[in-house]
């Protein structure tokens, strides 16, 4: 079965993120604007474009695009697909002009604890059923989570959510992670990784994960249970000048992208029959994968649940505050 090359985006890196930045910075100069005026009030965009990595997170974007909740908040919004990890900020660079960007809380929160001026918008997906597991090879002794201790796992990027959810779950079934270690492999890569010997383990997420079982591998860690169910994972972000300069767009997006939240939620068949186009999966897999959950709104206890993960991996220190980041009606 073909894989799919899409990067679900709950992983996008530390550098793609500060990279991003420095592109959206450069959008702002090229649309006529210096960096020093960029945070004064502007002409409300009636058009904003949103650069995404196709993957289940973002499908209730399409949905609101398709069902108008957008156009009924004043708005038309261009998607700008990045493929990958490593060009996330290419686009934006090539058009000069990207106002909202999808990615990880992780990456950005720990770019807004080295400087990056960012809020964030509205929320994407947290963790929940089957949407990012370690499996292991057809054949492996290992059937259990303790069965990882001290073995090699791969994830597609060390320092986030992969390794900060294991490491937690593990702690909490007694199991010392201490001894794990984690070794970097795209998501497409692992399978053959795990299926080579180069690796004990892989944390996958979908579509790999039902791919990847359908070709026997099994899974001994479900990476959204316990103390990391709902986990957030991904939201969306914009650079604080924009949000500044259009307050009215963000909010206007935020209320649109919360709708199409809530009806994602309520029927996933509205994902699974966008997501094949949007991300290059069959429809068959489409129909078996684990979805995300979609919430409808920025929920501030929950992504300190996130922060608190950070901050016990010496990712953030003790004073970061994830609320001066959230974008708030009337703030």
């Amino acid at each position: 079965m073909p894989r799919s090359p899409r990067t679900p985006l709950a992983v996008l890196g530390l550098a793609a993120v500060l990279t991003l930045a420095a592109a959206l910075a450069v959008a702002v100069t090229a649309a006529g604007r210096s960096p020093a005026r960029s945070s004064a009030r502007g002409p409300e965009p009636a058009s904003i474009t949103v650069g995404v990595v196709p993957s289940t997170d973002t499908a209730p974007l399409l949905i609101s695009i398709e069902r108008g909740y957008f156009k009924r908040q004043g708005l038309t919004v261009t998607t700008k697909i990045v493929a990958d990890v490593s060009t996330a900020a290419a686009p934006s660079r090539q058009s000069g002009r990207v106002d909202i960007v999808a990615g990880g809380y992780v990456s950005y929160f720990e770019a807004a604890a080295r400087g990056a001026k960012i809020t964030v918008v509205a929320a994407a997906s947290q963790c929940a059923g089957n949407t990012l597991n370690v499996l292991v090879a057809p054949k492996s002794k290992i059937t259990t989570p303790a069965g990882l201790a001290g073995k090699t796992i791969a994830v597609n990027l060390t320092g986030n959510m992969p390794t900060l959810t294991i490491n937690a779950l593990l702690s909490d079934q007694g199991v010392n992670p201490a001894g794990i270690t984690y070794v970097q492999i795209p998501f497409a890569s692992m399978p053959a990784a795990l299926a080579a010997g180069q690796v004990d383990a892989i944390s996958e997420a979908e579509p790999y994960i039902t791919e990847t079982e359908g070709e026997g591998a099994t899974s001994v860690l479900a990476q959204c249970q316990g103390s990391t169910v709902d986990m957030p994972l991904t939201g969306y972000f914009a650079s604080r000048a924009w949000v500044r300069a259009h307050p009215e767009a963000a909010l206007a997006f935020q209320r649109a992208i919360g709708e199409a939240q809530a009806a994602a939620d309520k029927d996933p068949g509205l994902v699974r029959q966008l997501i094949p186009a949007f991300t290059g999966i069959s429809a068959d897999v489409a129909d078996r994968i684990s979805l995300p959950y979609y919430p409808p709104g920025l929920d501030a206890a929950q992504l300190e649940r996130v922060v608190a993960l950070m901050r016990s991996a010496g990712l953030v220190g003790g004073s970061f505050n994830v609320m001066p980041l959230l974008l708030r009606p009337g703030r």
